[in-house]
């Protein structure tokens, strides 16, 4: 059976829709189905990609129609936990499994399953539609990690803060959903915070990522004045009735105009 994928931006989850006990659009085979996409999983990691097969078994049972049933977060969980649970070993401690939310929007995501959908923490596989894929998730070496964090002296580039009072995220300067690779030149250590507010501005942004002060801190951040000068700034521009920003643009015009 070949697998269609068409080619898209940032997907979103589906909203949950009726569910159907045994009509499926095209009468797909469910076997041959989930052999074909659990075949293509781009992911490095052999275990989520087990992980990736039981989600989908969930939310496809067998003898089921599409849109298959609506599943609890917790019950995948459950089907998880009872699969690692048969393959652990050894003397360590057994820990459950935490990240199912993940696994799903990688599923949905990276791997391009666009056909789920989501409620709260309910789901659903609404329909069979698949997308392109993304260029894998990778982590940097310890290396590599250390050869960015040296780049940009120890420091956030956007908000300047270092570690200890912050912690660094690996972040592809421009998103993987939107062209970015996986060269060197394309990470920088951004704060969970700074990183959050990326990933924020990010969604829909139709923007050129080249000339984003969050992909490109280092040459399109806001310059910071100190909060004296800005007061001194604004105060000036009020009592000449100024508009602040023109105002300091013209000092700063006229500083390398002089030059």
């Amino acid at each position: 059976m070949a697998i269609e994928r068409k080619s898209r931006g940032r997907q979103k989850f589906l909203p949950l829709a009726t569910i159907s006990e045994q009509q499926i659009p095209g009468n797909i085979n469910r076997e041959t189905w989930l052999e074909e996409v659990c075949q293509g999983f781009v992911a490095p990691s052999t275990a989520n990609k087990s992980y990736y097969r039981i989600l989908l078994e969930e939310l496809w049972p067998a003898g089921h129609g599409i849109p298959g049933p609506r599943v609890k977060e917790e019950e995948l969980r459950e089907a998880i936990e009872l699969f690692r649970r048969s393959q652990h070993t050894g003397g360590k401690p057994y820990k459950p499994y935490i990240d199912v939310f993940r696994r799903l929007r990688e599923l949905q995501g990276e791997e391009g399953i666009t056909g789920i959908g989501r409620e709260g923490k309910t789901y659903q596989l609404v329909n069979l539609s698949l997308s392109e894929k993304r260029v894998p998730r990778i982590k940097l070496s310890d290396t590599d990690w250390q050869q960015i964090l040296s780049k940009y002296q120890q420091r956030c580039p956007v908000c300047s803060r270092s570690e200890p009072d912050v912690r660094f995220q690996q972040d592809h300067k421009i998103p993987r959903i939107r062209g970015g690779d996986n060269e060197l030149t394309n990470w920088q250590p951004l704060c969970d915070e700074c990183n959050n507010f990326k990933s924020t501005s990010c969604r829909g942004c139709q923007m050129d990522c080249h000339k984003c002060s969050w992909a490109f801190p280092e040459s399109f951040a806001p310059i910071r004045l100190s909060s004296g000068n800005i007061s001194k700034v604004r105060d000036y521009a009020a009592k000449n009735n100024l508009d602040p920003d023109d105002f300091l643009n013209q000092i700063v015009g006229g500083f390398f105009s002089d030059l």
